[in-house]
């Protein structure tokens, strides 16, 4: 009784070997399904979208050309499942075009090639009746035969061409399709030339698309990886040039652009504009080179505060306040600016002074108006004898040791 028991359990629980084949290959198909939506969400590419369809597409071609029960309605011999794997067999073949001409760097294919591959599409849709019809004029199969010709004349030229123009892209997938092209090449000579059909299509075709699917994924992984380090030192050269574009070159501060956009993002409490007293001296008198560090020692004596510091151009900067006392802290960078000049710039005859005048702002002040009150604040400490700080709407000055 236990044998017959277990002999009875080893019977009902034999492996379908075919299933299990089918199973494994259905599941290999699938896995560039899988990465090809993980690419994707990286990179929004076309080519990740036609080849994750066409993907699709022999999965479900592959399950109807296998022995998996369907139901009653797709049987194995019933005419809806035939017309499912030729519809499906045409379809793979029609998003090959616009797959390659996505997938491929963009200059690699003419404009004309390019075109054609899309027009692929629609040859192939007029061509798909004929496998549908119970009897076929022959003048529409040979009309279809034509088309499937010149379908794959077209992929090995839109290759070639890509290759030859050193798409790297197109070497993968010329390797991909060679087996796949091949097959299809030899199965359309028995219809054409020998009027018969390939008897190991099946067998030849399965073994092409496992070959197929694997080296696509690689030229696929291989793609999209360049595209990363392009759209990478893309972003990268972007923020560069941001930078660059909100940054002074020569002191390192930010410049006017950055200035205002500060003003409009994070508004001060007060605004100051400074100026270097007695500048176009130290220009004529030791040279441009030593004003340049004059400028540079400046910039980064009132940066070296709390305050927001850019350059508005030549001996003239401005200031941004956030604290509660803006005067004082003014004042600090102000008589700062000589201490970093003395330090940093060697051989000058006298002291470097600077002027500065600063507006304390209103609710809504903008920003041209607030510049222009710091303005009229700085010509006032000029007029009064340079070396000092003038608050807007205040004839009071602070100086320090006034120029002479």
């Amino acid at each position: 009784a236990p044998a017959a028991a277990q002999s009875s359990f080893a019977a009902h629980t034999a492996l379908q070997w075919p299933a299990v084949l089918t199973g494994a290959f259905l599941g290999f198909l699938l896995l560039p399904v899988a990465y090809n939506i993980a690419f994707f969400v990286i990179l929004r590419e076309r080519f990740l979208i036609w080849q994750g369809v066409r993907s699709v597409i022999i999965v479900v071609l592959t399950i109807g050309l296998s022995s998996l029960p369907l139901g009653q309605f797709l049987s194995a011999d019933g005419y809806a499942r035939q017309v499912m794997i030729n519809l499906l067999f045409d379809a793979a073949i029609a998003v090959s075009g616009p797959f390659l001409r996505r997938f491929v760097e963009p200059g690699m294919l003419s404009p004309r090639m390019y075109k054609l591959l899309g027009w692929k599409v629609l040859l192939v849709a007029l061509s798909t009746p004929a496998m549908l019809m119970a009897e076929c004029p022959p003048a529409y199969m040979l009309f279809r035969n034509l088309v499937l010709v010149s379908v794959l004349i077209l992929l090995c030229a839109a290759l070639g061409q890509a290759i030859w123009r050193g798409s790297r892209a197109a070497k993968f997938q010329a390797a991909a399709w060679f087996c796949l092209l091949l097959v299809c090449g030899i199965s359309l000579f028995h219809d054409v030339f020998l009027g018969r059909p390939f008897p190991y299509f099946l067998l030849s075709l399965f073994g092409a698309l496992a070959l197929e699917m694997l080296l696509t994924s690689i030229g696929i992984g291989d793609r999209f990886t360049r595209l990363k380090q392009q759209h990478d030192s893309a972003h990268a050269s972007a923020a560069a040039f941001q930078i660059m574009a909100r940054t002074d070159p020569l002191t390192g501060i930010d410049n006017r652009r950055s200035l205002e956009a500060r003003f409009e993002t994070a508004r001060p409490i007060a605004i100051a504009i400074a100026d270097l007293d007695h500048f176009k001296r130290i220009n004529d008198q030791f040279g441009h080179d030593v004003g340049d560090k004059v400028i540079i020692s400046a910039a980064r004596a009132l940066a070296s505060g709390n305050a927001f510091a850019a350059r508005l151009g030549g001996e003239e900067f401005a200031v941004l306040f956030y604290s509660a006392r803006p005067a004082e802290e003014a004042e600090r960078l102000r008589r700062r600016i000589s201490q970093y000049i003395a330090k940093d710039v060697e051989g000058l005859d006298a002291p470097v002074t600077a002027s500065m005048g600063i507006a304390v702002l209103g609710r809504d002040t903008s920003f041209f108006g607030a510049m222009k009150l710091a303005d009229i604040s700085l010509y006032e400490a000029k007029a009064n004898g340079r070396n000092r700080i003038v608050k807007s709407g205040s004839k009071q000055a602070e100086n320090g040791s006034v120029a002479a």
